[in-house]
């Protein structure tokens, strides 16, 4: 076959195919014979480079290893070590003469100390609060309740009477209120103390579509007639003043709530503002929503509106009749109130997400004192139903 295509004629197709692969398989064999070239030089450099290396290491390993000075040398005679001279007696030194001790200066007696007369205590220590007890006489709730989660405890014992999902998470919405008012009312100084409500406040709580107690821009509450405004009406208003006027913000008096939360020892409790909206890291359970309620009535002021159905505030210029103020769930379910059950406190509270809740506080007629907490039924009437319900049978109603 030929090697180069013809030049008197035109070439095949069959003769320029072939030409075009011996062209292709010569262009192959250049390339295989460099990269073969480049591979041999490779190989050639890294043996020399490794035999280097080996003499190199086997050069320092002779230089590191110690000489053997025994073979090949004879030991030299040491010569023999010549007798230590006798040393000279020590001439006889006068003995010190005797110095007559000196007594022992007297330590002087102690005088007994002086104890200054202990001071009365200015308050009794606080008392102590614990999860109510579940007993063997405990009822879990088989009773019909519109709430998914309720609680009804003996204070007298701190023993559960009966409960349904006690320790589970709930979203307190305007029992907050109960806390914030506990907070604040710790640290009230000057209960004659006034704060002026601002628009600042007001329209962001308006806008959340929070509950109002009705005070208006410019107007000059007094500390207690905020804790009546935080309670009665749930006032969304009212306990942002509160905070502010204790702490400086709102968040920082979060933080005294959360404090207050750990020195009453809850369980599963945690604060971020003080009204109560909606917010998933603000929350509690049943069981310490009892506390807190218990914590409230044993401090007088939070006493005072927690008990009370209605409340008019002192008269201002914006208000010159003032505000007036009721407690709903007290207002509504005292006609109802059958049987031995005082129902003498209460706060409610509802958010779209925790729906209606509520933790009351009644007086059996044998003087025993009950707690009853209830979360997430539909309506305030249900609501009201289930603490009828739970004090009517569990105490004697």
């Amino acid at each position: 076959m030929p090697t180069e295509l013809p030049t008197d004629r035109l070439p095949t197709l069959d003769e320029t195919r072939a030409m075009h692969e011996r062209a292709v398989r010569e262009r192959k064999k250049q390339r295989l014979q460099k990269a073969l070239l480049r591979l041999a030089v490779t190989l050639a450099v890294l043996l020399l480079l490794s035999t280097a290396a080996f003499f190199a290491y086997r050069r320092l390993s002779s230089l590191d290893k110690p000489l053997d000075t025994k073979t090949n040398q004879t030991e030299p005679i040491q010569p023999a070590p010549a007798e230590p001279e006798p040393e000279p007696e020590p001439a006889p030194q006068p003995e010190p003469a005797e110095t007559p001790e000196e007594p022992a200066a007297e330590t002087p007696e102690k005088l007994p100390e002086e104890t200054p007369e202990s001071e009365p205590q200015a308050q009794e220590d606080e008392k102590a609060y614990a999860p109510a007890t579940v007993t063997e006489e405990t009822q879990t709730l088989d009773l019909e309740l519109y709430s998914e989660y309720a609680l009804l405890i003996d204070l007298e014992s701190n023993t559960v009477i009966a409960q349904k999902n006690a320790d589970q998470r709930i979203f307190p919405a305007s029992m907050t209120k109960v806390m914030t008012v506990l907070t604040a009312a710790g640290h009230i100084e000057n209960w004659d103390e006034t704060f002026t409500m601002t628009q600042s406040i007001i329209d962001p709580l308006f806008l959340a579509d929070a509950s109002m107690a009705g005070f208006v821009h410019g107007e000059e509450v007094s500390m207690m007639d905020l804790l009546y405004g935080a309670v009665l009406p749930s006032g969304a208003e009212a306990t942002e003043a509160l905070a502010i006027s204790v702490a400086g913000s709102e968040a920082q008096f979060a933080t005294l709530m959360n404090e207050k939360a750990q020195e009453l020892g809850l369980q599963d409790t945690h604060f971020v503002d003080a009204s109560g909206l909606h917010d998933e890291n603000h929350y509690t359970t049943l069981s310490d929503m009892a506390i807190i309620m218990q914590a409230a009535l044993d401090e007088p002021h939070c006493r005072e509106v927690l008990t009370a159905v209605h409340h008019t505030s002192a008269s201002t210029e914006q208000h010159p009749d003032g505000v007036a103020m009721t407690n709903k769930f007290l207002y509504r379910i005292g006609p109802q109130q059958t049987g031995s059950v005082d129902i003498q406190a209460a706060k409610t509270g509802y958010t779209a997400q925790a729906m209606n809740c509520c933790v009351s506080y009644g007086t059996m007629e044998n003087g025993r004192k009950a707690i009853c907490v209830t979360a997430h039924a539909w309506t305030g009437d249900y609501c009201i139903a289930d603490h009828l319900a739970l004090y009517g049978t569990y105490c004697g109603a």
